[in-house]
């Protein structure tokens, strides 16, 4: 007996839409297994044996999946047309534009309607999850242009992230961005062009963020998936095949190990980066720290003290010098004697009025 296998991952395989697109195709109600409805996830689904139908179409079951062989496209977008296969509101959608395609291919991925630039357009679902999921970071670039002249300020803000508000039922509408890796390659006379780097899409994340800051988005463009698939060269509302070489960079730019080797190259340089910066640190500390050296040895030279707003007691000689003469230093002696006559008065019954011949 063959092993049963998710309902949307069959459909994407049959190339009705990604992954995303197949899962709420079902729960809108859109998809029938066996005539029947099937609103709750998990479906598990037999794909030899169980009849399955899109929007009343029936998809035939095991011969669909061998004979479509796997195709990819890249497409210019234009503005104004819808990304998706279906519209109930009759707009224009991307797969009117893919006249000449036998094979029904899906987009991969979201894209304003008010965008334009590259957009893959494929039957491969497994690719198709691995470029959309946030899990595989595969990078897209924007070229987008804003009103008004962008700060430095901004910039940082948008680097690290802006508060969009509280987030929806379901996870979606608010909380903080994600990281951009943005700069200015322009500037005009009231606008301002930035390039954008992000590796996953929320709904007009783009435009909502430089709204929040006070430049409304005039024109936003992707002019690249990864770092090699560009629209260089494709002109608008045309698209063409992918060679196998970009369909093989795709494949690696989307797998786990190609993640992990960008993260370890990431880390490494960021390590490389912050110990230079230490090493310059420690360089210019050593440069700047003043030179302490000793002072000549200068020759004892008299100097005057300064004149003492009181008058000191005199101290008489002790130690070695102890009860010998004052010699030379007549004021010492002077105020020696005065301290000495001083004492005496305060010893007489007379006190201060005593006189000299009182002494004898």
């Amino acid at each position: 007996m063959k092993m049963k296998i998710r309902l949307q991952r069959f459909l994407a395989d049959c190339g009705v839409a990604s992954r995303r697109e197949c899962e709420e195709m079902i729960l809108a109600g859109r998809v029938r297994v066996n005539g029947e409805l099937r609103l709750q996830m998990p479906v598990l689904v037999d794909p030899e044996n169980d009849i399955i139908a899109v929007d009343g179409q029936t998809l035939e079951p095991g011969e669909r999946l061998k004979e479509e062989t796997k195709v990819y496209y890249l497409l210019n977008k234009p503005k104004g047309i819808l990304v998706t296969n279906y519209d109930p509101s009759e707009r224009k959608t991307v797969g009117e534009l893919m006249e000449g395609v036998k094979e029904r291919v899906f987009p991969v991925g979201r894209l304003d309607m008010d965008a334009r630039g590259a957009l893959i357009m494929t039957n491969d679902g497994e690719l198709a999850n691995r470029l959309t999921h946030p899990r595989f970071g595969v990078e897209k670039t924007f070229i987008v242009e804003v009103d008004g002249a962008l700060t430095h300020g901004d910039l940082e803000k948008i680097k690290h992230g802006i508060w969009l508000g509280p987030k929806h039922r379901g996870g979606g509408g608010g909380g903080k961005t994600e990281r951009f890796a943005v700069k200015v390659v322009g500037r005009e006379r009231g606008r301002t062009i930035v390039e954008v780097k992000l590796t996953e899409g929320k709904n007009r994340e783009v435009r909502r963020v430089m709204a929040r800051l006070g430049h409304p988005v005039r024109d936003l463009n992707r002019v690249a998936i990864g770092d090699k698939l560009t629209i260089k060269g494709l002109k608008v509302g045309e698209y063409r095949p992918l060679s196998e070489r970009e369909v093989a960079h795709l494949f690696e730019i989307s797998s786990p190990e190609y993640q992990q080797k960008e993260r370890a190259e990431t880390q490494a340089w960021y390590e490389a980066k912050e110990m230079e910066k230490e090493r310059k640190r420690l360089l210019r500390e050593k440069d700047e720290a003043p030179v302490v050296e000793k002072p000549a040895r200068e020759e004892k030279r008299f100097r005057r003290e300064p004149k003492h707003k009181g008058r000191k007691p005199f101290v008489p000689p002790t130690g070695r010098n102890a009860g010998k003469a004052l010699g030379g230093n007549a004021i010492g002696r002077k105020r020696f004697e005065e301290e000495q006559r001083r004492e005496e008065r305060t010893s007489h019954p007379l006190g201060e009025q005593a006189q000299p011949d009182d002494f004898e």
